[in-house]
């Protein structure tokens, strides 16, 4: 879908949220491609009014973050609207996502949107798997993030509508905010992004074809599970265990203060390499291509970006039965969040698959690259403008 055709008047949005974040998390990556789309003409009659955003660098005192995200900048985005407004040049606003809920004018002649990701941290709870609690969300925040927490409630109560991703979200929507208009639009993924080459380029040296290698991607936040799963590889057969390295990509320390991921696997025996955490889409695909596998034992998802992406590179997926992203994996993959032998199991299988090829680089498996049509961009892009449409004229 491509730019307003001629004769077509282009209505505009407006992008708002709060700092800078780099495209290679999770939610500054939602935001950069959906910026990039819009700013491309993809959205059918839609255009950008622009973004209303800031970066404070590295460097800034926590107090003039502080002011920035409460005073400054919610003043900032009132007064772009009001006076993009007065031009006639915006027609809807969109915060980018829960995080930035507080940026939701008090009072705005313009409907306002929140893209909601997920409520981990404004409505936490604890799950119980595998005899163990697991808190998804942060139950013990701060003073300043309680009053943080608060202005954000307030803001999502404040908006005209909201915009998610999955059905767990969804539910979750109308669960806190039964009279909140809804729209639920599954996120794209431009599987062209994954695909791998027909010759692959050169593996990375820490992939080398002797050892069977496994991938993590994601932080060390206690609901990814990461402590879970080193107790199903410390139990894997000795010459599984001595063949099999894992890389894990994203955060290594515990947000909670605990030991990092890779001194649990270190403890346990468990081949562990921390790659690190901004990893390049280039880089990162090398790991997919060239890995068995993707881990993901995650106990609670906004979405679940890992096991598609990796799906879209024709990389096999070992993943929890746990929401949302089982949402996205193909009918009877995932694997019972709790069953300690059967992620064994599939663990050993994808070893002895390995094993068989003698060095041989892994084909990349046709089905999954398949299956992860459904995510096809033009479908967000027609969807989208849908509920841009409906919502700037309610």
């Amino acid at each position: 879908m491509g730019p307003s055709s001629p004769g077509t008047e282009s209505k505009r949005i407006l992008l708002v949220r709060g700092g800078v974040l780099t495209p290679y998390s999770g939610l500054g990556g939602a935001f950069h491609d959906l910026r990039e789309a819009l700013e491309a003409g993809k959205f059918a009659s839609w255009s950008s009014a622009g973004t209303v955003e800031y970066d404070l660098g590295h460097r800034a005192s926590s107090f003039k973050r502080l002011f920035q995200r409460w005073f400054r900048h919610p003043r900032e985005v009132n007064a772009s609207i009001r006076r993009l407004h007065r031009d006639t040049s915006v027609d809807l606003v969109l915060v980018s996502d829960q995080e930035q809920a507080h940026l939701v004018p008090k009072s705005t002649p313009v409907p306002v949107v929140v893209y909601v990701h997920d409520f981990f941290h404004l409505f936490p709870e604890t799950i119980v798997l595998s005899g163990e609690s697991v808190e998804v969300g942060n139950h013990r925040p701060g003073l300043v993030r309680t009053r943080d927490l608060r202005r954000l409630l307030k803001g999502l109560k404040r908006a005209d509508a909201f915009i998610c991703n999955t059905d767990a979200t969804a539910a979750l929507c109308r669960q806190h905010f039964p009279n909140m208009p809804l729209y639920q639009i599954p996120y794209a993924l431009d599987t062209e992004r994954y695909r791998p080459p027909a010759t692959l380029p050169p593996r990375p040296e820490a992939l080398s074809s002797k050892d069977c290698h496994l991938l993590v991607v994601g932080s060390h936040d206690p609901r990814k599970r990461l402590k879970f799963l080193v107790d199903v590889l410390r139990g894997l057969p000795e010459h599984v265990l001595r063949e099999v390295i894992v890389h894990h990509i994203g955060g290594n320390d515990c947000p909670n203060g605990g030991p990092a991921a890779s001194s649990i696997a270190a403890s346990h025996g468990v081949r562990w390499h921390h790659v690190g955490g901004n990893i390049s889409d280039e880089v990162l695909n090398l790991y997919r291509w060239y890995s068995e596998a993707l881990l993901f034992p995650s106990g609670a998802e906004g979405f679940g970006y890992p096991p598609v992406e990796s799906m879209a590179a024709g990389q096999p997926v070992l993943a929890s039965d746990r929401p949302a992203h089982n949402e996205l994996m193909p009918e009877g993959a995932c694997l019972d969040a709790e069953d300690v032998d059967a992620w064994r199991a599939a663990i050993v299988d994808v070893h002895a698959r390995w094993q068989e090829r003698n060095g041989k680089d892994r084909a990349p498996e046709a089905a999954l690259m398949e299956h992860v049509k459904f995510l096809a961009p033009e479908r967000f892009y027609r969807d989208m403008a849908a509920a841009w449409d409906e919502c700037s004229s309610s």
